[in-house]
């Protein structure tokens, strides 16, 4: 029994000590990209001016609110009395005050085009908002390639020490090979250490983005070779389709078109102006010795008495609207210039990390190892091979910042086109920030 209880004993230790497999980073990229959007302060306000927003439609429509009046007319001032005259009554009026014929449409069209420049407002946001988180991972990534690279070759240089000391030791070295070796060592750490303070600082970015606190753990981050195809959900083939995309889709196009379309309806309310706003009343009078009386009436506004008021709203909303098709034609300048900028960004890291993938790295691989083994032959001296080792440490994190370039171009060309295009990416507002 024993025997047993100790061979459990042992299994249990031995699964505990094996290392945890790293969560899958696509996991990690939507699951912080679903906490920012839900812990967003900004988003929470603009989901609030949503719902103001939508409760002000059928206020739109809604009529002014009725009057009724109750009173006493024509009561004798020095002997009051509800008799002694013929025209004493107890009245009771109501009055509904009517718009305009148009008026009120044209007031609910704006309502309804206020409210969906808020929505587009807030989709933008959280386009935004799951771009810079995945920017953010990526760049944790490449940090992280970094100090692993940086150990790497460390370790070649510590190689590289122990080679220089022993020929040196042998006499077939000289002093400065040892004292070089250790200078490069020394300025690899000085290189870990600035890349471990990067590394610091961006995860407290990330972890913000999540309304985290800034000392929140943040794991490893890794990223696979040719990443690039799941980062996406969408394949897009140039920048010009994707700005056709865009064209349709963007919520920063959504909503200056939204504010053009509101400027438009508050120059025709201008317009409408024009027209008479009424007043229907009707009243009921009760006499103690007299017949009963009621009526009706209908009264209007006479708006046009002041048409330079008139004509300087109308001038005024004008202008407005011409505001407002400014800004969205800056609007769409902006989108294709900054569509047109990240796109070339992705397409530079795309061919370059390809290159040196395919052609750079393997190059510098065997390069540093023809100059290892010549270096421990006596074939070269010691400066090319030490050359070789950082050459190769160079190399491979220009590689890493081509590689976890493409996600953050692609981050970028999210953020400009505001197109969901990073794989987790909430499409729309939140629930109950809809109808």
């Amino acid at each position: 029994m024993s025997l047993l209880l100790c061979f459990a004993l042992s299994a249990h230790a031995t699964s505990a000590a094996s290392p945890v497999p790293p969560q899958d980073w696509q996991l990690r990229l939507g699951a912080a990209i679903e906490r920012a959007v839900e812990q967003n302060r900004d988003l929470a306000s603009m989901e609030s001016r949503i719902e103001a927003a939508r409760q002000r439609v059928p206020q739109a429509t809604a009529l002014a609110n009725p009057e009724l009046e109750v009173g006493l007319k024509d009561v004798p001032v020095a002997h009051p009395s509800l008799t002694r005259s013929d025209f004493t009554m107890e009245m009771v009026a109501a009055r509904q005050r009517l718009p305009g014929f148009g008026k009120l449409p044209a007031e609910k069209r704006a309502v309804e085009a206020e409210l969906e420049s808020a929505r587009a407002e807030h989709r933008r946001r959280v386009v935004e908002i799951a771009a810079d988180v995945a920017d953010s991972l990526f760049r944790l990534a490449e940090l992280d390639r970094k100090i692993a690279i940086i150990e790497e070759t460390r370790g070649r240089l510590s190689d590289a020490v122990v080679s220089a000391r022993e020929r040196y030791r042998v006499g077939k070295g000289a002093q400065a090979d040892v004292l070089r070796a250790d200078l490069e060592r020394t300025a690899l750490e000085d290189r870990l250490a600035s890349l471990v303070a990067d590394r610091r600082s961006e995860a407290a970015r990330f972890n913000a983005f999540q309304n985290l606190p800034a000392e929140t753990e943040v794991a490893p981050v890794e990223v696979e070779v040719g990443f690039e195809k799941r980062v996406s959900d969408r394949a897009i083939s140039s920048a010009n389709e994707l700005l056709e995309q865009a064209g349709n889709e963007s919520p920063r196009l959504d909503a200056a078109r939204s504010e053009v379309r509101r400027a438009e309806e508050r120059v025709e309310q201008a317009r409408l102006e024009r027209r008479p706003d009424w007043m229907l009343t009707g009243y009921y009078a009760r006499r103690e010795r007299f017949e009963d009386l009621g009526g009706i009436s209908v009264s209007f506004d006479l708006p046009w008495a002041h048409p330079r008021r008139l004509e300087a709203r109308l001038s005024e909303r004008r202008a407005e609207l011409e505001a407002a098709r400014a800004d969205l034609a800056a609007v769409d300048n902006m989108l294709r210039r900054d569509v047109e900028l990240a796109w070339a960004e992705l397409a530079k890291n795309r061919e370059r990390a390809a290159l040196y993938r395919d052609s750079i790295l393997p190059q510098a691989e065997v390069n540093y190892r023809a100059a290892r083994e010549a270096y421990a032959v006596g074939s070269i001296d010691f400066l090319t091979y030490v050359r070789a080792a950082t050459d190769l440490n160079m190399y491979q994190a220009e590689a890493t910042e081509r590689e976890m370039g493409v996600g953050r171009a692609l981050a970028a060309l999210q953020k400009a086109s505001g197109i969901p295009l990073i794989a987790g990416t909430p499409a729309g507002v939140q629930a109950h920030a809809k109808e």
